[in-house]
């Protein structure tokens, strides 16, 4: 971490103004800024002049206030956002906004941001109070944002960030005093200054720090993780350069709980070598997914000032979807090798069987078997770089792990393969499911536990959410008690959408998303105001519901439309409220999984098909894991009236969850 200046409060006010200027426009030009605005020092003065009148006051007040330290323009890394000031005081750390003008929403939300930050990812603030506040000269009296808080639920962020509050200068000292509490124990204020900065982003902030040059080991760091995701991908890159060293075909297939990093594994990979002659290639089968980052990767594009045609061709080529690239070279170019001799498949597991290619395309090969065939186009080396998730299949026709041992164990060409050892031998990953199952003999295989991670970084203080809801969809729920997953992890049940939407809202602080989600199957949520239609959610426009502001009705921030398994597979939310749908209700011990029959009179009817039995399951292990800060699972009441929404099948499900750990939101 690295700020402009800092001491003593009691050291602040014996330097000169002139002095701390002089060093805050000396850091400036060091931290690459070839120009100052005009107006910056002029701000910098009149700041320093209010905050050493406002300190003055405090310590006239209260002695032990000059023993705090004070930072000024503190930067937190690789956001290129800074502090004005932050106080490292005996018992809390306050975090000052400076505005020249009004005060607006923007205004809070900007140092509330600053806050949650740096209660998930800087280790020194980590269950610490932290006090926003926006200070102003235009400001007349003190205000105070009110928040509906859980304030017994110290994993909550709200627990430890206090409502950003309004002041003038004139009123500061009168709040510091008031709002900072006396403590022996005092937090370190050069430990704080230099403590560790360890972000986790959104698969979308990682997307635009790939674009803008920055390396996988630069923008995420988890300190719950087994492996770094810089030396896994460093690992793949190897094997890349070895396979077009040797002259080989290699497949790669790298697994990891829901959360770890799949995705941005591979999205580095293919960043990090667009400037060389083989470029890897990035490849996905989630539709929703591949749209939503080709709009993030258009809309920067056109901010360097790429026109828009062009900044679309451009997003198409740094990902594409799976399907488009077999269309391409099956039906158009079917004997030209592609022009990359390095593909990443995302979500491989989800890959077709040879009967649903046949339905879909009347293809005659799997989608494993089809896309080897076409990178073996290469006859001099070709590498693909397969992403698995375990429990993630959730349609038709999607074939899992031993699709791609059929495929690899009848090519003629030997594809060596690089594994984790949980795809030869099965795992929770793989759903316990392995590459070489049914009797099929493996061959040039090479595992490693560099290609499997373990950890879940999704979630910001849960890294066992991923076991705990395999537990759950299990029915294991004594099992679930070990987990304490309420310790570290928000979940709350309500049987309110209303309440589910407001607390979502509440507890969405800075710039936090939230939305609601649901199943596909879930047909009676219609009757709570939410549209399951299948071709409704086709048509929807996605990267508005994922990149859209607050103020736009196609956003998730309204909570009108809910994403389902599909839409959110591969993409998260901060806050997540999850719907329950009547497809997956809790019967005595045991799930039971339905599908509504709607020819005749409308009912629910039990799925016997052990696929399809999965596939719902599945669905529900996606929607549950796919929060970073918290969910709010809403189980409808149901109505006596309607018997396809059974009061008692949704209060059994509702019973069976709250066993399992989760809270109860208060009214």
């Amino acid at each position: 971490m690295a700020c402009y200046f800092h001491s003593s409060v009691a050291e602040f006010l014996r330097t000169t103004p002139s002095d701390v200027l002089t060093q805050l426009t000396l850091r400036h030009a060091a931290d690459g800024f070839a120009e100052m605005r005009t107006e910056l020092p002029l701000t910098w003065w009149n700041d320093l002049d209010s905050l050493r009148v406002a300190m003055d006051l405090v310590v006239g007040e209260r002695p032990d206030a000059a023993s705090w330290h004070l930072l000024l323009e503190f930067t937190i890394p690789r956001k290129m956002k800074r502090l004005d000031v932050v106080l490292v005081t005996s018992a809390a750390i306050v975090l000052l906004e400076c505005k020249t003008g009004s005060i607006n929403s923007e205004a809070r939300r900007q140092v509330e941001e600053y806050a949650l930050l740096l209660h998930y990812f800087h280790k020194p603030s980590d269950q610490k109070r932290l006090l926003p506040i926006v200070v102003s000269r235009s400001v007349e009296r003190n205000t105070v944002t009110l928040r509906q808080h859980e304030l017994e639920f110290p994993s909550l962020p709200s627990y430890w960030i206090s409502p950003t509050q309004s002041s003038s200068w004139h009123d500061l000292p009168a709040m510091l005093s008031r709002s900072v509490p006396e403590s022996t124990d005092a937090i370190g204020g050069d430990e704080w200054n230099e403590g560790s900065y360890r972000p986790t982003p959104t698969i979308i902030e990682a997307a635009l720090s790939l674009r803008s040059g920055l390396s996988v080991g630069d923008i995420a760091q988890s300190e719950a993780a087994e492996q770094d995701i810089a030396d896994v991908t460093r690992t793949i890159q190897e094997i890349v350069e070895t396979t077009r060293a040797e002259r080989q075909h290699t497949i790669v297939f790298l697994t990891g709980v829901p959360g770890s990093g799949k995705t941005l594994v591979g999205l580095s990979l293919a960043h990090l070598s667009e400037s060389r002659t083989d470029a890897i290639h990035f490849m996905s089968g989630n539709g929703p997914l591949v749209s939503v980052l080709q709009e993030v990767f258009r809309r920067h594009a056109m901010q360097e000032g790429v026109p828009s045609g062009q900044a679309q061709i451009r997003a198409e080529t740094l990902i594409e979807n799976v399907h488009h690239f077999a269309k391409e070279y099956t039906e158009k170019d079917r004997d030209r090798a592609p022009s990359n001799h390095v593909v990443v498949f995302d979500e491989a597991q989800r890959a077709w069987d040879l009967a649903q290619s046949r339905r879909k395309f009347a293809r005659e090969d799997s989608e494993p078997d089809m896309l080897l065939k076409i990178m073996e186009r290469h006859e001099d080396w070709a590498c693909v770089v397969a992403l698995v998730g375990g429990g993630q299949e959730i349609n038709d026709g999607e074939a899992g792990l031993e699709e791609w041992g059929k495929a690899l164990s009848q090519r003629p060409v030997p594809w060596r393969v690089h594994a984790s050892p949980e795809v030869i031998n099965g795992g929770t990953s793989t759903a316990h499911r392995r590459l070489f199952g049914n009797g099929v003999e493996p061959r040039n295989v090479q595992t490693s536990a560099m290609l499997h991670l373990r950890t879940s970084s999704r979630s910001l203080r849960a890294d066992n959410l991923a076991a705990w809801v395999n537990a759950v969809l299990a029915g294991e729920a004594e099992s679930t008690a070990k987990f304490n997953i309420a310790d570290k992890f928000p979940l709350f049940l309500t049987r309110s959408l209303n309440q589910a939407r407001n607390k979502l809202r509440h507890e969405s602080l800075g710039e936090s998303r939230f939305g609601l989600v649901g199943s596909s199957e879930a047909d009676r949520l219609r009757a709570e105001g939410l549209e399951p239609s299948g071709s409704f959610h086709r048509d929807y426009p996605w990267h508005h519901w994922y990149l859209a502001g607050r103020d736009d009705v196609r956003s998730s921030y309204f909570c009108e439309v809910f994403a389902t398994e599909f839409e959110i597979q591969g993409l998260e939310l901060d806050w997540i409220g999850l719907c329950w749908g009547g497809d997956l209700i809790r019967e005595g011990n045991e799930w039971r999984t339905r599908k509504f029959w709607t020819p005749g009179i409308p009912k629910w009817i039990h799925i016997k098909n052990d696929a399809q039995r999965q596939y719902r399951i599945n669905a529900y292990r996606v929607l549950l894991t796919r929060a970073r800060q918290g969910t709010v699972i809403y189980v409808p009441a149901g109505d006596v009236n309607d018997t396809t929404r059974s009061p008692t099948e949704m209060d059994c499900t509702a019973e069976y969850l709250l066993r399992c750990g989760v809270r109860r939101l208060r009214s």
